[in-house]
């Protein structure tokens, strides 16, 4: 059998107080595919967890006995992304079955066959990286559509997120107005994401950019023959979001037909594609969202009443930056961290100038050009310090008098000093906090573990060295 299957950068430990074992199973495997340990007790396990970054234990049940499955248990609550498997001599075992229940991912039975144990290593190192897989999706969406994503702590942001996890769970239709870059979409889908329709699609469609006449297909579909100009058979945006949610942007802009057909599907819960009469049932919940005031369009007849009252059932009003400057300071906090993860830097700071210039800047692309501000000012930036020549606004504002009063001057660089304290500190206080929990703590501080093993190794950080 090839054993190219099994990847080679993964890390193995064997945990053994019999050669034999170890000779027979490196044996099997060949050294030149992975990298593998070898340790003789538990709190040898353990250490060598921590500091090698291990993805896959066996541990020896015959060796170790109940040490064993306390192996098993100290490594599953300290490490959860390390996978275990263990190894038996019967499959009919009291300590095999409380090893499964630990959460082990198989056991191997002795004597070892190689084919049969290289089988099942592949099985465990699948199920550990769909696993892993899993983990970094739901941190996904916790990092990009948790309430907590809604950053602010001014009256109208704390409303609007109160009011959010309220509607969440329903299906009743909102409407959020705001600006440009007050944040609409994210709100649609962290509505979208805390609802009952998660695993189902979220489809978003800025309605002022789709030409009139290509529109109506786009949401609605159509039937072959339609048009020699698109393919035939092309299903919607309400079709293929069945059992989601569509995200209309810019719902002023919808041409007469649209908002007719639209009307249909607030009635019936049905569409009609274009070139058929013939209607199609669809579960669908919709959220729209303007920058434009739609009850003025409704007076002015240039928008249907019927239409507007059906889309403003929940209205939500995202204020504008400008509006919520004790805001502008948690927002930079969050989006420094944000784009300090996703260009692997351990951090990124901000001196008090530099802040100071954000708050005396009008913000007319609102949250959206703050963030982009700061992603320039990181890349401007030396030692990772963004200071207040770093801070250029493509608006070419040259800055304004912002209310502040609101601010409570709880700064980034002195509000739980985060941003400011040195790299070796923060780590160390976060493993402190966290009993050494490498899983907990690159959490916690926003990176993957495979940066927070760098700096570990960088700083020369143990725990018996830093608690001692």
């Amino acid at each position: 059998m090839n054993d190219k299957h099994i990847a080679n950068d993964f890390n193995i430990l064997i945990a053994h107080r019999d050669k034999q074992t170890f000779h027979s199973i490196t044996g099997i495997l060949g050294t030149k595919k992975y990298r593998v340990y070898e340790t003789d007790s538990c709190s040898g396990a353990v250490k060598t967890v921590r500091e090698q970054e291990i993805d896959l234990v066996l541990v020896d049940l015959l060796s170790f006995g109940e040490d064993g499955l306390a192996t098993v248990q100290k490594i599953k609550r300290s490490f959860p992304e390390t996978g275990t498997v263990v190894l038996t001599d019967t499959a009919d075992n009291t300590l095999v079955l409380k090893c499964l229940s630990e959460g082990v991912l198989d056991y191997i039975v002795k004597p070892l066959v190689k084919e049969r144990v290289l089988l099942q290593l592949q099985a465990s190192l699948e199920k550990l990286t769909m696993k892993r897989e899993l983990t970094a999706l739901h941190q996904h969406i916790a990092m990009n559509y948790a309430f907590d994503n809604i950053v602010g702590i001014s009256k109208p942001v704390v409303q609007i997120k109160e009011t959010a996890v309220r509607i969440a769970a329903t299906d009743i239709t909102v409407m959020i107005t705001g600006s440009p870059g007050t944040g609409k979409e994210l709100l649609a889908r962290t509505i979208h994401h805390h609802s009952e329709r998660r695993h189902k699609p979220f489809f978003a469609l800025d309605c002022s950019t789709v030409p009139e006449e290509i529109l109506l297909t786009e949401l609605f579909g159509q039937t072959g023959g339609a048009s020699s100009e698109y393919r035939p058979d092309k299903p919607g945006l309400f079709e293929r979001a069945d059992g989601g949610t569509v995200f209309l942007e810019e719902v002023s802009h919808l041409p007469a037909p649209v908002q007719t057909r639209l009307l249909r599907f607030f009635q019936y819960s049905e569409i009609c594609p274009v070139g058929t009469d013939k209607a199609r049932k669809v579960d669908v919940r919709l959220i729209a969202a303007d920058s434009r005031d739609l009850s003025k369009m409704v007076t002015a007849g240039e928008f249907s009443a019927d239409l507007y009252y059906k889309l403003n059932v929940i209205p939500i009003n995202l204020p504008p930056l400008t509006a919520r400057a004790e805001d502008i300071e948690i927002l930079t906090e969050s989006f420094l961290r944000k784009i300090a993860f996703e260009n692997d830097r351990f951090t990124l700071s901000i001196t008090r100038p530099a802040v100071d210039r954000l708050l005396t800047h009008n913000w007319p692309g609102n949250i959206r050009e703050l963030e982009n501000t700061l992603k320039r000012a990181a890349a401007f930036c030396r030692d990772n310090q963004i200071d207040v020549n770093d801070i250029v606004f493509i608006s070419g504002d040259k800055g304004v008098v912002v209310d502040t009063s609101a601010v409570t001057k709880s700064t980034l660089t002195i509000k739980g000093g985060t941003l400011d304290k040195s790299q070796r500190t923060l780590i160390v206080k976060a493993l402190t906090d966290n009993n050494w929990n490498y899983t907990k703590t690159a959490s916690e501080l926003g990176i993957g573990r495979t940066t927070l093993w760098r700096k570990i190794k960088k700083y020369n950080l143990k725990k018996e060295l830093v608690e001692g």
